[in-house]
């Protein structure tokens, strides 16, 4: 049997012989080097920083948050830091998500604000549809959703895409999301008809961006608040979109509504009521209470049965109660627009149809409004 060749003993701690020195890194060396990575990445994400910094809540934080961030930003902008990052955005089709559009217009009425000149009823045909658009914050959805399932009955109202839903949108923090510069690129093309836009319950609050005022229901907060209102009523009709503003519905906290809400409604009421022929104000809350007398839960409906309209929160709607919204809006585009007279045209002695675009007949006279009082700071509808 062939010896066994042994193998020479290992030196102890060999592994220590051969492994190469370690080196260990002063605690103070790696609290800098931590920092240095955490001031880079800031610096090449600041205009991310900033808009997380402006959604934050109202408050002190956020003060502090934004002025920070501001800072991060100038010096990011300056060394072109942030070039990398806007490139990505590019690339993945999500240019200007880091834009903080601080900007409201102001409203653009006629010098004569008196003068109402009497609207012109366009009408529509199946050949000639109405283009539909419906928008707003979380209120606008299930209305929204039952108004498009609702239209295509009428035969000549097209939508025109889904709802565009912001949850937790309006016209109090342009900075969370800025409806008017949404809503000019949305109707750029001058191809929406109408407009259905649900905004306002989520605007009790201070105000921020330009002109931004507190606190909530001041006269110094109704004057801008009134301004936004005014100023995207206008922006939106001055690209000859007819826009159906719907008001704030009585909600389960009727403290709530009674000292807020009722007071904004009729504030955009009132700006509605300036534009006639162009802006429709759609007060829901007949459709939604039991002889409009405040917020119902349940209402009567067929066969002698309630139906819940309402969900368990006490502000938004069930399927049912946006069915009701949805016909309360389509009344009101009924009333405003000819949506009728194709189905019985008119015709000639030898029976051909004639074509018509209005209904109206006799050229408009401009009247004299009578004056009106502007809402006051309680707010109650009378």
């Amino acid at each position: 049997m062939p010896a066994t060749k042994k193998l020479p003993p290992t030196p102890q701690h060999a592994h220590e012989i051969d492994d190469p020195a370690r080196h260990t890194m002063a605690v103070g060396r790696v609290l800098i080097v931590m920092v240095t990575a955490l001031l880079v990445g800031a610096l090449l994400n600041a205009p991310g920083l900033r808009k997380t910094a402006f959604g934050q809540p109202l408050g002190w934080q956020r003060d502090v948050a934004v002025f920070i961030a501001d800072r991060l930003n100038d010096v990011s902008t300056t060394l072109l830091l942030s070039e990398p990052r806007a490139g990505i955005q590019v690339l993945a089709g999500r240019s200007g998500d880091d834009n903080v559009d601080l900007s409201l217009p102001s409203p653009t009425r006629p010098a004569d604000p008196d003068i109402v000149w009497p609207p012109t009823k366009i009408a529509f045909s199946p050949t000639k549809p109405m283009r539909l658009a419906v928008a707003g914050d979380s209120l606008s959805i299930t209305p929204g959703e039952s108004l498009i399932n609702l239209v295509p009955g009428t035969g000549v109202i097209l939508p025109t895409g889904e709802v565009d839903g912001r949850i937790s949108t309006g016209l109090a923090r342009p900075e969370i999301f800025n409806w008017p510069a949404h809503l000019n690129e949305k109707l750029a093309g001058g191809e929406i008809d109408a407009l259905v836009l649900t905004l306002g319950s989520n605007d009790d609050q201070a105000l921020t961006g330009e002109g931004g005022v507190g606190p909530l229901l001041s006269p110094e907060w109704e004057t801008e608040y009134r301004r936004r209102v005014g100023g995207l009523m206008d922006s939106v009709t001055n690209k000859g979109t007819k826009l159906f503003w719907v008001g704030v519905p009585f909600m389960s906290n009727n403290e709530r509504y009674d000292t807020r809400y009722q007071f904004m409604n009729a504030i955009v009421r009132s700006e509605a009521e300036k534009r006639p022929g162009k802006v429709v104000y759609v007060d829901t809350n007949p459709v939604l209470s039991i002889f409009g007398g405040g917020y119902s839960q349940y209402l009567p409906g067929p066969d002698n049965t309630f139906v819940q309209v309402r969900t368990g929160d006490g502000i938004h709607f069930t399927r049912a109660g946006g069915d009701l919204v949805a016909n309360a809006v389509l009344k009101a585009m009924g009333e405003t627009f000819d949506l009728e007279s194709w189905k019985n045209p008119p015709t000639t002695k030898a029976g051909s149809p004639v074509t018509t675009t209005t209904t109206n007949t006799t050229s408009p006279k401009p009247t004299k409004k009578s004056p009106g009082k502007s809402p006051g700071k309680s707010g109650k509808n009378k």
